[in-house]
């Protein structure tokens, strides 16, 4: 169509898609120079210090340090961005590895989040707000970050399922709210499985003691510096302390509870 019979709206139109090509274009180049300047500052060991990650519908760089708990400047300078603005689809250098204990894991046939959170002893909320999904689905060859060891911060411990334990029941031994126990785990309803792995929110304790033996079956008995103090377990659990007796462990407890003894 010959431009001089469009109407001047139309022309106005026709310019203003020119420009938004023209802008596309350069963002594509600056993404793409931004990224070469990056591996090249980190003397093309990007890799292994940094986890490289895909812009999702809503993200914001503030909302990316946060999960991977560094700064919008860290950010800006590893991707070198000389504004905040991200756009969905884009391939991003977290600087994530270089002060965390993870590791890439690549999904094996029959892994599923679950596994992986009592392999590498975490939890399942962890990993997902880890690697940065939606769902609790993962595919066979899937890159994703693990942890090396548990975390051992003062965000909570981890306490593993055991047989007539209930959401309910672990949120009132431990003295947590239950709507905030599922929260920290992202649990959708109350059902739990035996070995799964579960965030106990908030701080708790650690002791070098001996155990002596079950009290009942729900309590047992430790020493400390010639003082005995008694924890809540599981019922039905003291019997597997009182085989213990005389053993020397590190008790990880939250409200008169045992959360691990190792």
């Amino acid at each position: 169509m010959n431009t001089i019979q469009l109407s001047r709206r139309e022309r106005i139109a026709i310019e203003k898609k020119k420009a938004v090509k023209q802008r596309n274009k350069k963002l594509t180049i600056a993404t793409t120079v931004g990224a070469l300047s990056a591996l090249i500052l980190t003397n093309g060991n990007a890799s292994a210090c940094s986890a490289e990650y895909t812009v999702k519908k809503h993200d914001t760089l503030y909302s990316l340090a946060k999960r991977y708990d560094v700064t919008v400047d860290q950010l800006k300078e590893k991707n070198v961005l000389m504004s905040d603005k991200i756009y969905e689809g884009q391939a991003l250098l977290v600087p994530h590895l270089e002060n965390h204990n993870e590791n890439k894991y690549s999904v094996q046939r029959g892994d599923t989040l679950y596994s992986l959170a009592k392999k590498y002893e975490t939890t399942i909320a962890h990993l997902k707000q880890l690697n940065g999904l939606d769902s609790d689905q993962i595919n066979i060859g899937q890159s994703i970050l693990v942890p090396v060891e548990q975390n051992k911060s003062n965000v909570g411990e981890i306490y593993t399922v055991v047989p007539g334990d209930t959401l309910w029941g672990v949120a009132h031994r431990f003295g947590v709210k239950q709507e905030d126990l599922a929260k920290s785990n992202d649990l959708k309803m109350d059902m739990l499985l035996i070995g799964q792995n579960l965030l106990i929110p908030g701080k708790s304790e650690v002791t070098e003691a001996e155990i002596i033996g079950a009290s009942d079956k729900f309590t047992v008995e430790f020493k400390r510096n010639g003082k005995t103090f008694a924890l809540k377990v599981p019922y039905g659990s003291s019997s597997d302390f009182q085989k213990k007796s005389g053993v020397f462990v590190t008790v990880i407890h939250k409200n008169g509870a045992v959360i691990s003894a190792t």
